[in-house]
């Protein structure tokens, strides 16, 4: 009987490069994420996970861009966000990436503080600065071992104890080899700065 199944056309030798191109595929799809030493000598396997989430919700959300063309299109976005002071990030967003991350994560990067009005008819809001006492901070001193530019800004956020924009801003306009959108540790940092950005505007803007 010559009747023939749906994949009977597939000969052995044709089905092994396409199973090994397919795995490849999907590895390299995988690919755009690599942690680092840095990162899992300070940080668990549950936190590693959160800090992902909050690197793709950076690119994703915030930047709205991919893995691919992150690098080379961050400036130009960036430069749109900062002109029209983050309005088009939703406030929505970042409480709903918040609700998705551990407890114990956000409280190794972020610490809530009250910021108390001098005058009776203005709000009391609260606002987020960096864990002092956080693995976060530790992520970041870590880095300021290779990186001149990363250990200016860990600076100033120790001396304020604030996500120190202004120095951010500078490292922006950093046209050496430390400012490396490919490094995943580069990622991390301005994720975690921009989203606390984001969220302290959108709270002081309403």
């Amino acid at each position: 009987m010559n009747s023939k199944t749906p994949l009977s056309f597939c000969k052995i030798g044709t089905v092994k490069p396409l199973i090994t191109a397919l795995a490849f595929s999907m590895l390299m799809g995988c690919s755009s994420y690599k942690t680092t030493n840095e990162l899992q000598s300070v940080f668990v396997s549950d936190e590693l996970k959160d800090l992902e989430t909050i690197r793709s919700f950076f690119v994703e959300d915030i930047m709205q861009l991919n893995d691919d063309n992150f690098h080379f299109k961050f400036r130009s976005e960036m430069q749109k966000l900062e002109a029209n002071g983050f309005a088009s990030v939703e406030p929505k967003k970042i409480d709903n990436l918040f609700n998705s991350v551990t407890e114990e994560t956000f409280n190794e990067i972020w610490q809530p503080k009250t910021h108390k009005p001098s005058r009776r008819s203005s709000v009391a809001y609260e606002y987020l600065v960096p864990n002092e006492s956080g693995k976060y901070i530790q992520f970041l001193a870590k880095n300021t071992q290779n990186n001149s530019k990363i250990k200016e800004y860990y600076d100033k956020v120790r001396k304020s104890g604030n996500f120190s924009h202004l120095s951010m801003l500078n490292y922006l306009n950093d046209d050496t080899l430390d400012f490396d959108l490919t490094n995943t540790n580069i990622q991390i940092v301005l994720a975690i700065h921009y989203i606390s950005i984001c969220h302290d505007n959108n709270i002081t803007s309403n």
